[in-house]
């Protein structure tokens, strides 16, 4: 089904001619006959408002567009054609969807033959949740024998989201989703966030009202009329707070400038700058604290065609990025390249099929162990354009696994991009437009990161100083009884702090420079570490002391105490809810919701939330030993109502264990006399919702789940 921008796109001409839009085609449908006739009856001050709002359309500015188009509405409040872009770029909006549902439905009983009308409403409908409601609509239009093959597959694929978000639903992550500071976010744009390696700084790509150049037009010309480019800003965290965000002093031009990946050493920044449609990755390099010009990357990573995203291994020795060049699977596709001896790029690859579909996959992440690579995809089993997933390495053959759904709630029915790791795996950052943000996309930070992973690299830590006040100096790594160089790494320059990551396994050579009193030397031994550790290291320059290495063993005992569990955070995600003040309205309540089980209007056809929350209470505690790959085995109703085989008074009196708080927070299971039991809370989104589990019900009859839930709750 052709989109609205590819509708103006084909109808450019007309638009810039201020020639009216008598009749909207999608595909083959009617949609619209405008209600006042033309534009040209319009002033001269609308008819170039209307352009510049299809211009930002054709960007998916959605919320951009949507203010233009609302400003026109009090002088052409009848005009159906208006109603009816401003109701398009609604649905793309999470906190205007209800405004979108109404506007729609003006639009096709006003036009009878507005058929196409009902593409946008399932859109609407997915977006929103109501993934049954998106299903039925998806399945009636699919049986109009008259259906182009364009629109049967444009409406397939609302279909298949759809379906793949009811699943997704049902086994919400157990994860703690907050907003990134309150000073960074704003209403304008904050995506694709960058961590710096002590995790101190976050460096990010901002479009608003901040923006070198202000509003601008395609030609980058001050228009009021136009739109803001792209800046990159970065925040420091100063005493656990980040602070009100700045732009980076150098980097920023009239144009687009945006970042995109940091070195694990924080010595090279990666931006991205565009080419007409295409665009290429340079390199910044950071220099006495500040970062250089941008520099064309060398080697073969850059093509004729559109890179857009890197990121680099710890041991800096691979780059993995995103492509659009020729010879791939579809779309944009991810690949890899090698460092050269002459630290150029090459020897290019394409991930595979496992990993690119025929849709686009971007913002490949690898992480610090190098096990497993994190990207988005539109393909796969997304439930709404891009989702975020996750693949391992399989150690054996070298191969990568099937990638799998990061889960909701951190992907949502809308964008979910640029997920990366702070230094020790535990925290993820991500950008997502999702509802009860500020505006547009803004930065999240999820604990823990990747729940079901084990990450096996040992974290090296600590604060250098000189006479015990903080020092900034460069670190030296290397791998004992090779030659080459692992990294350089620094100190952080107001904090003396610094972050390692190193895989685990290995032994390696830490120096830390100091001009006058000579190096400090340690030969960090990391056999015994069976996966994840944390050392922590502090380096004071006092007076000049003996070059000869220091000997640090990581042992067991560091990984048992870096395995420290989330004991207190709970299931949450940021969403919009409305609450009623005193005086009766509503008003908008953003704050991180804690949420485990989604509610939803459908019977009286309001627009749904992100699933939330119905009662606090609700939420289970989690547990960082409790938190492992999302139980789809555990499914004894899915298919079949079973039968209580006791009743609550009977089963009192049997031998119980504690109960345990399902991983899906919809359940609560307690073993007795060697049998589990389970009993769910009413869940709108799911078949449980029927009441089958009301009482305590048996699961003697299905071993799977029995040894499934063995696995899970081991008995003391």
């Amino acid at each position: 089904m052709r989109s609205i921008r590819e509708y103006f796109n084909i109808h450019n001409a007309f638009i810039s001619k201020k020639v009216i839009i008598l009749i909207l085609l999608i595909g083959t449908w009617h949609i619209i006959k405008s209600q006042e006739g033309s534009t040209q009856d319009w002033n001269p001050a609308d008819q170039k408002t209307f352009e510049a709002a299809t211009e930002l359309f054709n960007k998916r500015y959605y919320g951009s567009a949507y203010e233009k188009y609302v400003s026109l509405t009090p002088n052409h409040q009848d005009d159906i054609f208006l109603k009816f872009v401003r109701g398009v770029c609604a649905v793309y909006i999470p906190n205007k969807q209800k405004e979108a549902e109404k506007l729609l439905v003006e639009v096709k009983k006003a036009d009878t033959r507005a058929e196409g009308i009902d593409y946008y409403l399932c859109l609407l409908y997915h977006k929103s949740y109501r993934f049954d409601k998106a299903l039925e609509l998806a399945n009636a239009m699919l049986a109009d024998p008259n259906l182009t093959k364009e629109d049967r597959i444009d409406i397939e694929r609302i279909a298949f989201f759809s379906k793949n978000g009811k699943n997704e639903i049902q086994y919400p992550f157990e994860t703690l989703i907050e907003p990134l500071g309150t000073e960074i976010n704003t209403e304008y744009a904050e995506y694709a966030p960058i961590i710096s390696p002590e995790e101190e700084s976050v460096i990010f790509t901002y479009r608003g009202k901040g923006s070198t150049g202000g509003l601008v037009n395609s030609n980058n010309k001050p228009d009021v009329n136009g739109d803001y480019n792209e800046d990159i800003f970065i925040s420091k965290k100063v005493n656990g707070v980040w602070q009100k965000p700045v732009g980076i002093e150098g980097l920023n031009t009239i144009g687009n400038d945006a970042a995109v990946a940091l070195s694990p050493d924080g010595k090279q920044l990666f931006v991205f700058k565009a080419k007409g449609d295409n665009g290429d990755i340079y390199v910044c390099k950071r220099e006495g604290g500040n970062y250089s010009a941008p520099e064309k990357l060398a080697g073969e990573v850059n093509s004729d065609h559109w890179e857009g995203s890197v990121s680099i291994s710890t041991d800096q020795q691979k780059m993995y990025f995103a492509s659009s060049r020729p010879g791939g699977y579809g779309g944009k596709d991810l690949y890899v390249a090698a460092k050269k001896e002459d630290g150029t790029w090459g020897n290019v690859k394409n991930l595979g099929p496992k990993i690119n579909t025929s849709y686009d996959e971007d913002a490949p992440f690898i992480s610090p162990d190098s096990r497993t690579l994190i990207f988005s995809s539109e393909g796969h089993n997304s439930i709404g354009d891009f989702d975020l997933f996750t693949c391992n390495l399989d150690l054996k053959d070298g191969s990568w696994q099937d990638p799998k759904n990061l889960g909701y709630p951190v992907n949502t029915t809308d964008d979910d991009l640029f997920y990366v790791l702070s230094p020790d795996g535990k925290r993820g950052y991500f950008s997502s437009a999702r509802d009860g943000g500020k505006g547009d996309q803004d930065l999240y930070v999820v604990e823990p990161a990747l729940s079901s992973r084990k990450s096996y690299i040992t974290i090296v830590k600590g604060k250098v100083t000189e006479n015990k006040l903080p020092f900034e100096t460069e670190i030296s790594v290397g791998v004992l009884g090779e030659t080459k160089s692992y990294g350089t790494y620094r100190s952080g320059a107001g904090s003396g702090n610094y972050v390692i990551n190193l895989p685990s396994g290995k032994n390696y050579r830490l120096s830390f420079h100091h001009p006058t009193l000579g190096d400090k030397t340690y030969n960090i031994h990391t056999e015994q570490v069976e996966d994840y550790a944390e050392k922590s290291l502090n380096v004071n320059f006092t007076v000049k002391e003996s070059s000869k290495p220091i000997e640090v063993v990581v042992t067991k005992a560091d990984s048992a105490k870096s395995n420290v569990a989330v004991s207190t955070k709970t299931t949450a995600v940021a969403i919009n809810e409305t609450k009623t003040t005193g005086t009766g309205s509503k008003e908008k309540n953003t704050d991180v919701v804690k949420t485990s089980e989604p509610k939803t209007t459908e019977k009286n056809d309001d627009v749904t939330k992100a699933p939330a929350t119905k009662e606090k209470n609700d939420v289970a505690k989690v547990k960082e030993s409790q938190i492992k790959e999302k139980n789809r085995d555990v499914e004894p109703a899915m298919n079949k109502a079973y039968e209580p085989k006791t009743t609550e008074t009977s089963n009192n009196k049997q031998n119980c264990g504690k109960i345990k708080t399902g991983h899906d927070a919809d359940f609560i299971y307690k073993k007795c006399d060697g049998v589990w039991y389970t009993k769910s809370k009413p869940h709108p989104y799911s078949k449980y919702a029927r009441g089958f589990f009301s009482e305590w019900t048996s699961l003697a009859d299905n071993p799977k789940a029995n040894e499934r839930l063995d696995q899970r709750y081991p008995q003391k």
